[in-house]
C-alpha cells in the first residue's frame, strides 16, 4: 500500500517537473518569437485627389524572402487607418484595392526587427466613367458597369466647374430632370422622367431625397427642400431613375437622389469660398426698382483627423435681392460630420445639420383685369408676405463588419422642419381668415423619426444578399386648421430583401450575366384614418458580354421591371387652401396610394477612357395616379386631390460623354463634351378628359456641356433646352413656352491654393417661365474666389 503511494507521488512529481520544463521552453520560445516578430506596419489610406480618408479598403501584405513566404490581409477602418502587427523583419509588398479607385501597389518595403513603420497609401480615383462607384441603386457598392438601372453621377469637380449657386441648379443639368421654381430657394417641384406633380410646397413629389442615405423629406408634404443643401459639402450626387419602392418604399416611385457628402481629410484642411454677383438691370417698362439687385455668399469647410476621430465642419451663408418682386431670400446653415472608429470593424458616424432661411413668399406675377402682365412685379396686396423655415437633423450611423462575408448597419435619424408664413393685412388670405386689419400667420412643425437597419451577407462569390427594416414616424402640427392640416401623424413600417446572383461568370470570376431580385412590404397608417399595405417587387438582369467585339467590349445590357407605390401625403389629404395662388381645395377621404409598374431596357458602353455612351427606353404605367382636379365650373376651382384612373409615362433617353487631351505649346489641353436628350411622352388615360395631357410634362429635354482645361484655366459652357408645357393646372392657355439657355464660367487657379472665377448665367438674356405666371431669372453676372490651405 505504502509502495503504491510512493509510486503515485513519484509519477506525479515527474510529470510536474516535465510540465515546468515545457512551460519554460514555450515561454522562452514565445519571447524569442515576439522579439523576432515585434515589427509592425501601419498607416492611413488617402484619396490622392483631395486628401480625404478612404474607408474599408482591402490591403494585402506579402513577402518572398528566400524560402519564407509571409501573407496577411486587413482593411482600413472608418477613418482610413490600417495596421499589420507582429510582422517578421524582411522585405514586403503592399497592395490596396477599393471600388472607385485604381489599384495601388508598393514594392520593396524594408522592415527591420522591432521597427514600427508608418506608411500612408494614396489611391487615385478611376478615370473611366463606368468604373465610378455608386451605392444607391442596390444599397450596396457597385460600379456603373455593374449597375442594373439608369443612373447619373455628378462629381464634386463637375459641380465646382459650373456656376451653380444652389443644389436645385445642380440637378437641373442632370438628364431627365426638370425643376420648377418660384424663386431662388422656393422649389415647387423636382421631377425625374416627368414623375412629380407641380402643386406647391413639394406636394405631389415622387422623388426621394437622401443625404448620405438618410431620408430628407418633410413630414407634411413629403417634398424636399432641394435648394437648402450646401453644394460645397457634396462629394458626389447619385441620381437613380425609375421605380425603387422595392428598396426605399413610398416616395421613390419616380427615382432616388442620394447626396454623398465629403469625408474628412487625413490632415488639417480649410476651404473658404466667397462670391458676389448681380442681375442685369431691367428696362424701364419692366423694372420694379432703381437699385442694383445683387446676390452674395460665403462658404467655409474645415476638416481633420486625430487618431480615431475624423471630423468635417461646414458653415454657409447666402443672400439674394431677387430678380423680381417677392423672390428675395437670406439663408445660412451649418453641418458637423464626426466619424469615430469605436474598435476594430465597429464604426460610428454622427451628422448634425441646421439651416435657417427667410424669404419672400412667392406669388404669381401681376396681371390686373384689362391690363397687360407685369412679369417682374407682384400685386400690391402680396408685397411683404414672408416665409421663414428652420430645419434640424441628427443622423447616427453604426457599422459593424464581423467578418469578410458579413456587414451590419443601423441608422437612427431625426429631422425637424419649422415653417412660418406671414401674410400682410391686405392679402386676401388675411382678409378672409384673420381679424380685420391684422396679418395672418400660419405655422407648420413636422417631425420625422426613423430607423433603417440592414444586414449584408456574401453567401458565395456569386451570391450577395441584403435584408433590412425601415421604420418611420411622421408627426405634423399646423395652425390654423381652417387652412392647413391640423395635427396629424403617419406611421410606416417596411421590411425589404434583395439578392444579387451571378448566373454566368468568366474564368476570372467576372460576371457575364447577373440578376438582382428584391421585394419590400410596407404597412402605412394615417393615425385615426386609413391604413394601407403595399408589396413592391423588382427584378433586373445585367448582361456584360466578355467580348473583344468593338460594340460589346466594356458594354452592358440591362433590363429592369418593378412595381412601386406612393402613399398620399398629409398635405394631400388634409389641406384646404393653396396659398401660392389662393385656390380652395375640398377634402377627399377616399384618397388611396398610387401604384406604378415600370419596365426599362438600356445599353451602356465605354470606349477606352474617352467615350461613354448610354441609351435607355422605359414605360411607366400608373394606377390611381394622385392629381389635382378642378371640380368647380370656374377657372379658380375649387380643386380636389383625386385618384385618376390610369396614366402612362414612357420615353427614351440618350447620352454621350467624350473626354480627351492634346498638347498645345508643349502643355496639355484637356477637353470634354457631354450631350443628353430625353423624350417624355406623358398621357392621362382616365375617362371624360377633354385632352390626354398630364400637366407640367415638357416633351423634350436637352442638356449639353463643354469644358476646356489649360495651364490653370478652366472654361465651362452649359446649355439647356426645355420644350413647351402642353397643360398647366391653374391658368389654362398660359402654359410656359419652350426656352433655350446657356451659362458660362471661366476660372483660374493661382499658386495652387486659390482659384478665382467669373461667370454669366442666362447668357442671351432669355425671358422664360418654368411655371405659368412666374418669371424666371434674367441674365446675371457672378464672380468669386476659393482659397484652400
Amino acid at each position: 500500500m505504502e509502495s503504491g503511494k510512493k509510486n503515485y507521488y513519484h509519477t506525479f512529481s515527474t510529470l510536474l517537473t516535465i510540465s515546468k520544463v515545457l512551460c519554460l521552453f514555450f515561454i522562452f520560445a514565445n519571447l524569442c518569437s515576439a522579439e523576432d516578430n515585434n515589427s509592425s506596419i501601419k498607416g492611413r489610406v488617402i484619396d490622392l485627389s483631395n486628401d480625404e480618408i478612404v474607408s474599408y479598403t482591402k490591403i494585402k501584405l506579402s513577402s518572398h524572402d528566400g524560402n519564407t513566404t509571409y501573407q496577411a490581409e486587413t482593411s482600413s477602418d472608418l477613418v482610413g487607418n490600417f495596421q499589420f502587427k507582429s510582422v517578421p523583419a524582411g522585405t514586403y509588398n503592399i497592395s490596396a484595392a477599393r471600388l472607385g479607385y485604381e489599384k495601388e501597389e508598393i514594392t520593396g518595403i524594408t522592415l527591420n526587427a522591432n521597427e514600427s513603420k508608418i506608411l500612408n497609401i494614396f489611391l487615385s480615383p478611376v478615370d473611366i466613367e463606368t468604373d465610378k462607384i455608386n451605392v444607391t441603386a442596390t444599397k450596396m457598392e457597385l460600379t456603373l458597369k455593374q449597375t442594373p438601372s439608369s443612373i447619373s453621377i455628378l462629381s464634386s469637380d463637375e459641380i465646382k466647374n459650373r456656376n451653380s449657386l444652389t443644389f436645385d441648379e445642380v440637378l437641373s443639368d442632370v438628364q431627365g430632370v426638370t425643376v420648377f421654381r418660384t424663386s431662388g430657394i422656393n422649389v415647387q417641384s423636382l421631377s425625374i422622367r416627368g414623375s412629380s406633380d407641380v402643386a406647391g410646397g413639394g406636394i405631389g413629389n415622387r422623388v426621394l431625397l437622401l443625404l448620405d442615405g438618410r431620408p430628407s423629406l418633410t413630414g407634411d408634404s413629403k417634398g424636399a427642400l432641394w435648394s437648402l443643401i450646401p453644394i460645397s459639402i457634396i462629394d458626389r450626387t447619385e441620381v437613380v431613375k425609375g421605380a425603387f419602392s422595392s428598396l426605399y418604399g413610398s416616395s421613390a416611385i419616380g427615382g432616388v437622389i442620394n447626396v454623398i457628402t465629403k469625408k474628412p481629410t487625413y490632415k488639417a484642411f480649410t476651404s473658404i469660398n466667397a462670391n458676389y454677383g448681380f442681375y442685369e438691370p431691367l428696362n424701364d417698362s419692366l423694372k420694379f426698382t432703381d437699385r442694383l439687385l445683387t446676390f452674395k455668399g460665403i462658404d467655409m469647410i474645415h476638416s481633420n483627423t486625430y487618431k480615431k476621430l475624423a471630423y468635417l465642419l461646414n458653415f454657409n451663408y447666402k443672400q439674394n435681392n431677387g430678380h423680381a418682386q417677392q423672390t428675395d431670400y437670406e439663408f445660412y446653415g451649418g453641418l458637423a460630420k464626426l466619424m469615430y472608429d469605436v474598435f476594430r470593424n465597429r464604426d460610428l458616424e454622427v451628422t448634425l445639420q441646421f439651416t435657417k432661411s427667410n424669404s419672400a413668399f412667392p406669388h404669381y406675377w401681376r396681371k390686373d383685369p384689362g391690363s397687360i402682365a407685369e412679369p417682374y412685379k407682384s400685386s400690391p396686396f402680396y408685397l411683404g408676405d414672408r416665409i421663414k423655415k428652420e430645419t434640424q437633423s441628427i443622423d447616427i450611423f453604426y457599422t459593424a463588419i464581423p467578418s469578410t462575408n458579413a456587414k451590419y448597419t443601423s441608422r437612427f435619424y431625426y429631422y425637424k422642419l419649422y415653417s412660418l408664413s406671414y401674410f400682410n393685412p391686405n392679402n386676401f388670405v388675411s382678409v378672409q381668415y384673420a381679424p380685420e386689419g391684422e396679418a395672418l400667420e400660419t405655422t407648420i412643425k413636422s417631425y420625422n423619426f426613423g430607423n433603417i437597419s440592414q444586414v449584408d451577407f456574401q453567401i458565395s462569390k456569386r451570391n450577395y444578399l441584403i435584408s433590412g427594416t425601415d421604420i418611420q414616424w411622421n408627426v405634423v402640427r399646423s395652425n390654423p386648421e381652417s387652412i392647413l392640416y391640423g395635427n396629424q401623424q403617419v406611421n410606416n413600417f417596411g421590411v425589404f430583401a434583395q439578392d444579387q446572383h451571378k448566373l454566368i461568370v468568366d474564368n476570372n470570376g467576372n460576371s457575364i450575366l447577373s440578376t438582382t431580385a428584391g421585394i419590400r412590404l410596407d404597412h402605412n397608417e394615417f393615425v385615426g384614418m386609413n391604413r394601407f399595405f403595399q408589396v413592391s417587387p423588382k427584378l433586373s438582369f445585367l448582361y456584360s458580354p466578355n467580348s473583344t467585339n468593338v460594340l460589346f467590349k466594356d458594354a452592358s445590357i440591362r433590363f429592369l421591371v418593378g412595381r412601386a407605390f406612393r402613399a398620399p401625403s398629409i398635405a394631400e389629404l388634409y389641406f384646404k387652401k393653396e396659398l401660392f395662388g389662393g385656390f380652395d381645395f375640398v377634402f377627399n377621404p377616399n384618397l388611396k396610394p398610387e401604384e406604378m409598374l415600370s419596365i426599362e431596357l438600356g445599353f451602356r458602353k465605354q470606349y477606352e477612357k474617352r467615350f461613354t455612351f448610354d441609351v435607355s427606353a422605359y414605360i411607366n404605367e400608373y394606377d390611381n395616379l394622385i392629381q389635382y382636379v378642378n371640380i368647380g365650373g370656374a377657372i379658380n376651382g375649387p380643386f380636389q386631390v383625386q385618384n385618376i384612373a390610369k396614366a402612362q409615362i414612357k420615353g427614351v433617353e440618350f447620352l454621350i460623354d467624350y473626354t480627351s487631351s492634346i498638347n498645345v505649346f508643349k502643355k496639355p489641353l484637356g477637353y470634354a463634351f457631354g450631350f443628353n436628350y430625353s423624350l417624355i411622352d406623358a398621357t392621362d388615360l382616365s375617362k371624360n378628359r377633354k385632352d390626354d395631357f398630364l400637366p407640367y410634362k415638357p416633351r423634350h429635354l436637352i442638356n449639353f456641356s463643354a469644358d476646356l482645361d489649360y495651364s490653370g484655366f478652366h472654361f465651362n459652357l452649359t446649355g439647356k433646352y426645355v420644350s413647351k408645357v402642353d397643360e398647366d393646372l391653374f391658368y389654362k392657355f398660359e402654359e410656359p413656352d419652350e426656352y433655350f439657355l446657356m451659362d458660362l464660367k471661366l476660372s483660374k487657379s493661382l499658386f495652387g491654393q486659390a482659384t478665382v472665377f467669373v461667370a454669366v448665367n442666362n447668357l442671351f438674356n432669355i425671358s422664360y417661365q418654368e411655371l405659368e405666371r412666374t418669371q424666371a431669372p434674367n441674365r446675371s453676372f457672378n464672380s468669386g474666389i476659393r482659397v484652400e490651405f
